[in-house]
């Protein structure tokens, strides 16, 4: 389980997408990024593919996600995702 104050933008193999679960869309998204980070000081977040994704929507996801002001973008691997509940 990831720790709650860790945002994660799940990329499914259908083409949908979610932050921390909860969907979004694709129109909504950079609107739903800035809402999510409104509060917080750290503008960190993951994207994780769940199945096989292309790279160009993985890209297309990271770009939003800077233009809606999110400093760093990390990708995360089911390794890195064990590590996050940990703290």
């Amino acid at each position: 389980m990831i720790r709650d104050d860790v945002v994660v933008i799940q990329v499914p193999a259908d083409g949908t997408l979610r932050i921390n679960q909860e969907p979004v869309s694709w129109e909504r998204l950079g609107n739903r990024i800035e809402e999510v980070f409104k509060l917080r000081a750290t503008r960190v977040a993951f994207i994780r593919g769940d199945g096989p994704v292309e790279f160009g929507v993985v890209a297309s996801v990271i770009d939003v996600m800077y233009t809606s002001g999110i400093a760093s973008v990390g990708l995360l691997t089911p390794d890195l995702e064990k590590g996050l509940g940990q703290f």
